[in-house]
């Protein structure tokens, strides 16, 4: 087992992320997710992979779909599992009327991603489901919200660590003589 701070937790997790496909701006609130993730459990490394492994098998939330949430209606599932980062993007963006909650959202994939990315919300997962890869959830109001991540330490086995990498690798710009001659890379000699 390899021990990582938590900034590289996050670090790779957004990088990962992006390589996997979503948009920076996702893949920064997934390292920050994951984060959270490994401060309260030692599977971050597992979940962070599996979510880079099966991000384009996810469905976001569609409008209408959205629309039954905000209105109190009953949620249907539409086949493929419902994606938890744009999920949770969509709750944290316009969060639900208090009126609707407890809301069951059908067929979440990976919800323990939900309920990181609403940590730090006014609303969280009722029973977290752990790394099932999919579940039916039920978001409530919280309390209070979670303080911050202090204390730990992420551990990751080699393995998952190089499957990360190499979805992070996918954000590295493939090098070139042009890139190069335009200043890129530390050329010859690099003793700055």
């Amino acid at each position: 087992m390899i021990d990582l701070s938590l900034n590289e937790v996050e670090t790779l997790s957004a990088k990962a992320a992006r390589g996997a496909g979503f948009s920076w701006g996702l893949a920064e609130d997934i390292g920050r997710a994951a984060r959270r993730i490994a401060v309260e459990a030692d599977n971050w490394g597992q979940a962070m992979l599996s979510l880079a492994e099966h991000a384009q098998s996810f469905e976001p939330p569609s409008p209408a779909r959205a629309a039954r949430w905000r209105s109190g209606e009953t949620d249907a599932a539409t086949g493929g599992p419902l994606c938890p980062i744009r999920t949770a993007a969509l709750l944290l963006d316009e969060p639900l009327p208090a009126n609707v909650m407890p809301l069951t959202i059908l067929d979440v994939g990976l919800p323990v991603w939900l309920d990181a990315m609403l940590s730090r919300s006014a609303m969280r997962v009722a029973r977290p489901a752990g790394l099932a890869t999919r579940a039916d959830v039920v978001i409530e109001s919280r309390a209070e919200t979670e303080q911050s991540d202090t204390g730990r330490r992420g551990a990751i086995d080699e393995r998952t660590l190089a499957a990360l990498n190499s979805f992070a690798a996918r954000t590295y710009v493939p090098e070139s003589e042009r890139s190069r001659l335009r200043g890129a890379g530390g050329g010859r000699v690099d003793d700055e």
